[in-house]
């Protein structure tokens, strides 16, 4: 959204160059709906999304921006958890998302609609874009029925989804014999169901057997090359790693055996530009620029002995399933699919335009204006999500929206489904190691709160900090409690002392004063930084600059000595009412981040919520304006 031309020589220049969308939507990944909320998905969707959505607010005001979520519910997991629970799917579901929507509140994540795939609101809302969808790939040619092997239980008479079976897993090096059929939670080992161990179905106990079965797959390798080239437009505007993963899955490639590398190598100089790696099963891949070249390689090296075949297992993905409860297919589409359900992936990733209808009304706005934000190339949409989800929200996603125009082979025009910004966010490590609850590093959200002691704020700071958008990060109590120091110490300082001052020596009220051209400089500076960093979602290096910039003030008082009479009057002024300037600023650029503790600043400085805007940074709280009295703002580091 920050777009210069020249340097600028005011905050308001800045602000002016500002590149604003017309809407904006916001999500986060959705939480299944088996558990609650817990530390990781806080730091890796729902604060760095509230955090944008916050900003965006400041940029084209929060009416502009649709910030939606809810529980992931449909699948086997849900199905799992509600059986183990002893209750209805139903009443399980709603009791989870009853506990995580509190839990998202209590961080004050500022969600306009918290809803979730099978809830009344929005149920039907997503069945009849489930089936418009599937009925436009089906007519597109971008859905082929495949038949395949899956587990079926003879007792209940019923195919298994891969977390139904358990078993041994086959890793030799690992002992779990309660393995998914499909991989090993506790080695990470992958496998074909066929590998798995005593298999037994986690229904009955009964053991199954292999049955065939049809299925739709989508076809994203129709729209591959409309996709490589809408990410190639990425560079430099995504996340590295995000770029990376679905870049490299994207690019036409080609593989063949390792023995036939050497007469690869006699006549690579010939071949397309490509670049050549050797892959962990022992074969050579080649990666081209496009499909066109990559069918020119592949006829190069026929020619001459070396068979290869387009790395494409990747572009065709089922995506429904013998599951009772999800979303039904057209029956009408193929009478042998009837009683199927769609995957839970397809489904969660239309689930964000049902929760925009949703919140829309409950705006009270007609809900068919969702494609005022989802289908206008002014708006824009950022989804935010685990690193290792980036493949579903890309390119399953991307290949979705471009199978349901009317030819899927271009980007989308105006009044189409938008292709969307996917920021993604790597693990969170607590301890140096992924959360678990047998090692005793798993936080749900509301530990932190209630049995740790901190506030929201505190918690929403230190995982800006953390650069999950760059690679996995550590939480650290001991590290999370400095900052906190910091929070309660010098920052508190800086908010406290102004206040003190006004209210002590100038009749509580802004005094008569000149702004400093150290502190204009100074500013305009840190301006320049926080809407390119805002608009990019990188925040560590930020947050340190903006606590510099709170340093300011600090050092008004140890040269000017406002809160102390016997300095002269005139730099007292100045050094007060730029001090005040510096707190507006600061007030507003921390907002998206702990908003609770700036709305407390705002009170203070008896100033409206609609302070909270882009175009306020840089206007001085003007001379004679009436202060309130200090509140608490960051507490102190809670005790062991």
């Amino acid at each position: 959204m920050a777009s210069y031309h020249g340097a600028p020589t005011d905050v308001a220049s800045v602000i002016r160059q500002v590149r604003r969308p017309r809407r904006a939507v916001v999500t986060a990944g959705m939480p299944y709906a088996n558990g609650m909320l817990h530390l990781g998905h806080l730091a890796g969707a729902h604060v760095p999304a509230d955090i944008h959505a916050r900003w965006l607010g400041l940029v084209i005001g929060r009416e502009n921006v649709l910030f939606v979520c809810g529980t992931d519910d449909h699948g086997s997991a849900s199905q799992i958890a509600a059986r183990q629970a002893g209750v209805s799917i139903r009443e399980f579901i709603d009791g989870i998302h009853e506990k995580q929507h509190a839990s998202l509140r209590r961080y004050d994540i500022d969600l306009d609609v918290y809803s979730g795939t099978s809830r009344p609101e929005c149920l039907p809302i997503q069945q009849e874009l489930a089936h418009r969808f599937l009925r436009r790939l089906h007519d597109n040619g971008l859905l082929e029925k495949r038949t395949s092997s899956q587990w079926f239980d003879p007792e209940l008479q019923c195919f298994l989804p891969d977390r139904f079976v358990r078993g041994r897993c086959p890793n030799p090096k690992c002992d779990n014999g309660d393995a998914y059929s499909d991989e090993c939670d506790r080695c990470g080992h992958q496998h074909s169901p066929s590998q798995l161990g005593s298999p037994r179905s986690a229904l009955s106990d009964a053991t199954p057997v292999m049955r065939d079965t049809a299925h739709w797959w989508l076809d994203m390798w129709a729209v591959s090359e409309t996709l490589r080239g809408w990410i190639q437009g990425k560079q430099g505007a995504w996340r590295p790693a995000v770029l990376a993963d679905v870049l490299n899955t994207v690019m036409p490639s080609l593989r063949f055996e390792a023995d036939l590398a050497p007469t690869y190598k006699e006549i690579k100089a010939s071949l397309p530009k490509h670049k050549a790696k050797f892959t962990q099963d022992r074969k050579v891949l080649l990666q081209l620029g496009s499909k066109p070249e990559m069918e020119e390689a592949r006829a190069a090296l026929s020619r001459h002995g070396v068979p290869s075949e387009p790395v494409e297992d990747w572009a065709h993905r089922a995506i429904t399933r013998d599951v009772a409860w999800g979303l039904s297919l057209p029956a009408d589409l193929d009478p042998e699919l009837c009683g199927k359900t769609l995957y839970v992936w397809p489904d969660s990733l239309i689930a964000p335009i049902a929760f925009s209808q949703v919140a829309l009304a409950r705006r009270g706005v007609d809900p068919a204006r969702y494609v005022d934000f989802w289908c206008d190339p002014e708006a824009r949409i950022y989804q935010f999500l685990g690193q290792d989800n980036v493949f579903f929200y890309v390119l399953m996603q991307g290949a979705m929206w471009l199978g349901a125009q009317p030819d899927p082979r271009r980007l989308p025009a105006p009044g189409e489904l938008q292709l969307t910004d996917v920021l993604g966010c790597f693990h969170l490590l607590v301890g140096g190691d992924k959360m678990s609850k047998s090692r005793g590093n798993f936080f749900t959200a509301d530990q932190l709160l209630d049995e740790k002691g901190y506030s929201a704020d505190q918690i929403r700071y230190y995982l800006a900090l953390l650069g999950l958008a760059e690679k996995p990060s550590n939480f650290d109590f001991e590290k999370l409690d400095e900052r906190n120091r910091f929070l309660a110490g010098p920052l508190n300082a800086a908010f406290e002392r102004p206040i003190s001052a006004a209210h002590s020596k100038f009749d509580g009220r802004v005094p008569h004063g000149a702004l400093l051209d150290k502190v204009a400089a100074d500013t305009l500076r840190i301006v320049q930084r926080y809407v390119r960093a805002m608009d990019r979602a990188d925040y560590p290096t930020l947050l340190f600059e903006i606590e510099n910039y709170a340093r300011v003030i600090n050092s008004l008082f140890a040269q000017f000595k406002p809160h102390d009479d016997r300095h002269p009057e005139e730099g007292r002024r100045d050094a007060l009412f730029s001090s005040f300037y510096v707190l507006k600023n600061l007030m507003i650029m921390l907002y998206p981040f702990v908003p609770t503790t700036m709305d407390r600043l705002r009170e203070s400085l008896r100033l409206p919520p609609e302070v909270f805007r882009l175009d306020e940074l840089g206007t001085p709280i003007p001379a004679g304006h009436a202060i309130g009295p200090k509140q608490v703002y960051f507490p102190p580091v809670p005790e062991e």
